[in-house]
């Protein structure tokens, strides 16, 4: 009997190595090897019987331990070196103040390599590779002969011998380099010992827009996204502050070899202490509250379930109770009923943004339906967040939360203070431009994508995108219903919020003025589709402690839509 269940827990023990090697989470995969050091234990640990006492016994005991110690240590290393060796090698992290750590070698052997190509919708040459002295190549941009570098830094990212890859250089190395795409020219390269060439890649933005939104940031930081809602293309992504990538990169034909890195060094200590995280792509991976932006979502729900909402049975009180000693939910403007009516419809208390109102839509929509909402937009509970937005993969990119702490919306109060925007929400401005974009696409939320497509040296494509649908978040009537309440918030909601607009096109949009940090100022956000029959643009501003969104946020989106349309044709 013993025997059989010595080999049961050596089986055991294998199935659970087996299944924690195929995990890619590491946690999972140390709970693996820890279980399975007990099961081993016991099926080689010595029987007792007829052993002799003493030393011999102690030395046998010992030498089951050291032995399952060294099973267990080759076991990690076989999955670290064999298992995992291809993801632990191109491994790349990016911490809360946007520095990257990734392995320097893969920059070291493409030192000879000339990158391919980075250029924009229209074939501007954003970023290029020049051969040096010696064999070695130079990582160049062109674009900064035309527009400030910075507004593009946050996509291109950089490629330094010094600190690795970041952005679309990191993202899509293994097409810049050549090693996917193009395996026949790698060939006849290694056949004629060419230079090795990577392949070009085609991005989806446009770098006059995207240099021009740089521009109209105006110094503050914050971020700009502007999607094509039919398709997920982004058109222009900034955030500021930017940086040089140029400044990070070493130039292999300069002289002093030490000089190049001390300079590099220097710039990239001046960057990670500058305390505006200029390394940070704010429009992927900055977390905020989204402030009434949120009422977007909780109005979809609303007009999802009619039934439990009663969208247009609502009032608009100074102060709205949620339970007992809990403060109550207060607007920001006071006897803010004589702008929406009493009574009042969803139209109105959305336009002027009535936070007591959204308030009593969620405490009628439930927890449970308003999560699922979110949820359906990707907003996520933590418990069930992917670490990567599973909507945008062509560039670092966290999840946005609905809330943070466990069992966060179990109280009516922070039901109450999510559906108005606030609780704990963390969202990335690209989460609200999808928000607006499933809205001007008729309910479909798309996946965004920065890449268009790659070329070989030839011209040969070897990589395209294809718009995908992310979710079905809500019915092409719903849709309908909710672009009709974002032109209500342009030409009949606040005074302010009117600077959102087009002459001669209309432009829908909401604002989102989100408390943040006490004592700080609030974050201006303004979410934004035009033209409203056939949206072609939607947009998402975020300025970081930048004031009212209705006046601040409202400005920075019409701006920002006017370049847009002012670009189309030329």
């Amino acid at each position: 009997m013993r025997r059989v269940l010595r080999i049961l827990a050596l089986i055991a023990a294998a199935a659970l190595i087996l299944y924690g090697m195929l995990q890619s989470d590491d946690k999972r995969w140390l709970l693996c090897l820890w279980g399975a050091a007990p099961l081993l234990m016991f099926a080689f640990w010595p029987a007792q019987d007829g052993l002799v006492q003493g030393v011999r016994r102690g030395v046998l005991n010992l030498g089951v331990v050291f032995g399952v110690g060294l099973i267990l240590l080759s076991v990690q290393l076989l999955r670290l070196q064999v298992v995992r060796a291809d993801s632990v090698y191109h491994r790349t992290v990016t911490d809360e103040q946007g520095r990257v750590t990734s392995n320097v070698r893969l920059v070291r052997q493409a030192m000879q390599v000339l990158r391919g190509d980075i250029v924009d919708r229209h074939g501007l040459t954003l970023a290029s590779s020049a051969e040096v002295a010696g064999g070695f190549a130079l990582r160049t941009y062109p674009v900064a002969s035309q527009y400030n570098l910075a507004a593009f830094s946050n996509l291109l990212g950089f490629v330094s011998t010094r600190f690795g890859l970041a952005g679309i250089e990191e993202s899509y190395n293994s097409y810049l380099t050549g090693e996917r795409g193009s395996a026949w020219e790698r060939i006849k390269d290694d056949i004629f010992h060419r230079q090795q060439r990577g392949n070009h890649l085609h991005l989806t933005i446009d770098a006059r827009l995207q240099a021009a939104v740089y521009d109209l940031l105006g110094g503050r930081p914050g971020s700009v996204v502007v999607l094509d809602p039919s398709t997920g293309a982004i058109l222009a992504m900034a955030s500021y502050p930017g940086f040089d990538p140029q400044a990070l990169t070493f130039n292999p034909g300069a002289e002093d070899w030490d000089a190049e890195n001390q300079r590099m060094s220097a710039y990239w200590k001046d960057l990670i202490a500058d305390e505006r995280k200029p390394l940070l792509n704010r429009p992927a991976q900055g977390l905020y509250p989204p402030g009434s932006t949120f009422k977007t979502v909780t109005a979809v729900a609303a007009l999802k379930y009619p039934d439990v909402a009663r969208p247009n049975q609502i009032d608009c009180p100074n102060e709205r109770p949620t339970e007992p000693g809990a403060p109550p939910v207060v607007n920001a403007v006071e006897d803010e009923f004589r702008f929406t009516g009493d009574p009042s419809d969803l139209r109105r208390v959305y336009a002027f943004s009535c936070n007591t109102a959204f308030a009593e839509y969620g405490l009628r929509l439930g927890a449970d339906r308003l999560a699922d909402v979110a949820e359906e937009f990707h907003i996520f509970r933590p418990d069930e967040a992917p670490e990567q937005n599973p909507d945008f993969t062509d560039l670092p990119s966290p999840a946005s939360l609905l809330y943070v702490s466990e069992g966060f919306l179990e109280s009516k109060a922070a039901v109450a203070d999510t559906a108005f925007g606030q609780g704990q929400l963390l969202v990335t401005p690209l989460q609200m431009a999808l928000v607006a974009a499933a809205i001007g696409n008729d309910g479909q939320m798309m996946h965004a994508y920065l890449v268009d497509h790659a070329t070989d040296p030839n011209g040969t494509v070897v990589y395209r995108a294809r718009p995908r649908v992310a979710n079905r978040v809500m019915s092409p009537q719903v849709a309908a219903q909710m672009r009709d309440l974002m032109r209500a918030v342009v030409e009949n909601g606040w005074e302010s919020a009117k600077a959102a607009g087009v002459q001669g096109i209309v432009v829908g949009g909401k604002s989102g003025t989100a408390e943040n940090v006490p004592g700080a100022a609030p974050h201006a956000w303004f979410i934004a589709l035009a033209p409203l029959d056939k949206p072609r643009y939607a947009v998402c501003v975020m300025i970081e402690n930048g004031g009212e969104g209705s006046s601040v946020g409202a400005r920075l989106a019409g701006d920002v839509l006017r370049a847009a349309f002012a670009l189309e044709g030329q």
